[in-house]
């Protein structure tokens, strides 16, 4: 049996981690899952609810918790990442930073990225050389932790290998399709490039057919489909694609940005005081002899958290449209003729997705960030991108894409994201004002030399605990 770990284990998200792996364990042939994170008391709650349901379950599956990582990463063949440096705190800090600028903070694509880049790419670094020194040979290392395509650069970038960045958006769009066409979601294949968080899905097959073009054509499956609520749909239709959800901080930055200005609080700020009021909450039981109080506090806590999910940059509240029947698209309703063989559970189903079918050699298709390696031909060999991948036996091998699938508007955008990345990199490496300045003058969420010397100076100083002394 082999060994998992998760670093970073004193997430929220934890105990729908655990949860998941709870389902696919034996087929994967996990036998030992190590928790870990630096923070005992959320370690403590957010571990012990997740060791509290394997017990429930009368599982087979052994669970240790540890504020170790050398313990935690010895022997294990997957290690998942989901680390936080400088916690909730830290995030809503930096996006505040951005928006008394003017400009638009979110953690991963917007200004408040570059930030959580710089404090979090050390310490990334570092879990890596204990990877290196303490793991299996051939660990594989799952990436999760944000911003999560810049983080996985920086891993390659830094000279190490066998690291997959996961996220559970891009697998989004080919179950958010399945549900409104009523397939199962193994039935489709989703052709998606681009780079974490800004990315394009360009085919979508039903059994062989690229049925894009059609669902593209209909007024009524634009208008009610789910990924297309951040959009005007004359954009939708002009691109010809299904844009990722965090897209919409580029196509639609004034909207964006004011309703983020016009906001009591930041997406950051929010989730800062839902997790403060949830861990007082918890704080009134004990984990050991009360967990089903905790486990309860726990899920009001994640649910009010899970409902309030862009409603800040969309502004009011929109009402979905009524969701087309498939019988009216033209595409016969498929569910149950195929086995349901992949899991679509957030981030944990990715991983487990790889897992098995690495195993067991299924060859299923599966949205990644790996090196390029000729997949997009106008990017860097060594450039980390987001593509669908085909997952067997020899790990994630990238879908290729002609010139003539993408578009130079996006190819355009991609790159400078790209420059953006390697240049934050740089920055981190050499300790580097100038770099970092660099960075956010290019970056379209920023693009202004002055904002840039603003950011770096006010994030080098919020981020001086964890970074030290730029020059």
């Amino acid at each position: 049996m082999k060994k998992m770990a998760l670093i970073g284990g004193g997430s929220v998200r934890t105990y729908y981690f655990v949860e998941s792996l709870m389902k696919f364990y034996k087929e994967m042939d996990i036998g030992e899952l190590c928790i870990m994170d630096s923070d005992a008391e959320k370690l403590a709650y957010f571990g012990g609810i997740a060791g509290y349901l394997i017990q429930r379950e009368k599982s087979g599956l052994n669970v240790t918790l540890t504020d170790n990582p050398v313990e935690a990463v010895r022997g294990a063949e997957y290690i998942v990442t989901t680390v936080r440096v400088g916690q909730d705190e830290a995030r809503a800090k930096d996006e505040r930073i951005a928006l008394n600028l003017g400009l638009i903070g979110q953690e991963t694509t917007g200004a408040g990225g570059f930030s959580y880049a710089v404090r979090t790419i050390p310490v990334m670094l570092s879990y890596m050389e204990l990877v290196e020194k303490y793991a299996a040979p051939d660990a594989i290392v799952f990436n999760f932790t944000n911003p999560s395509g810049l983080v996985t650069q920086a891993l390659y970038d830094g000279g190490y290998g066998n690291i997959i960045g996961i996220c559970d958006n891009a697998t989004g769009i080919k179950i958010d399709v399945a549900e409104a066409l009523q397939v199962n979601a193994c039935e489709l294949m989703v052709k998606v490039y681009g780079l974490n968080h800004l990315s394009w899905a360009n085919r979508v097959e039903l059994l062989g057919e690229d049925i894009l073009p059609a669902l593209l054509s209909h007024d009524g499956f634009v208008e009610s489909f789910h990924q297309f609520q951040y959009f005007d749909r004359k954009l939708v239709r002009h691109l010809g694609e299904i844009p990722n959800g965090y897209l919409y901080y580029y196509y639609h930055k004034e909207r964006a940005l004011q309703n983020l200005l016009a906001a009591k609080e930041s997406r950051g700020e929010f989730i800062c005081r839902n997790n403060h009021e949830m861990m007082v909450a918890l704080r009134a039981h004990d984990i050991e002899k009360e967990p089903e109080a905790c486990l309860r506090i726990y899920r009001d806590f994640m649910q009010r958290r899970e409902g309030s999910y862009m409603q800040l940059e969309l502004g009011e509240k929109q009402e979905a449209a009524q969701p087309v029947k498939p019988s009216e698209l033209g595409i016969p309703a498929l569910v149950g003729k195929a086995p349901a063989t992949e899991v679509y559970e957030g981030y944990a189903g990715v991983v487990f997705n790889y897992i098995d079918s690495m195993q067991y050699g299924r060859n299923i298709d599966l949205a990644v960030s790996v090196p390029n390696r000729g997949a997009i031909l106008d990017m860097a060999e060594d450039d980390v991108v987001e593509v669908t991948c085909t997952i067997g036996k020899d790990g994630a091998v990238p879908m290729s894409f002609s010139r003539e699938e993408i578009a130079p508007s996006n190819l355009l955008l991609m790159k400078t994201i790209k420059r953006y990345e390697k240049l934050t990199v740089e920055a981190v490496r050499k300790k580097s004002k100038e770099a970092a300045v660099e960075a956010l003058t290019i970056h379209p969420l920023v693009a202004d030399y002055g904002l840039a010397v603003k950011l770096v100076e006010a994030y080098c100083a919020h981020n001086l605990p964890w970074i030290g002394e730029w020059k």
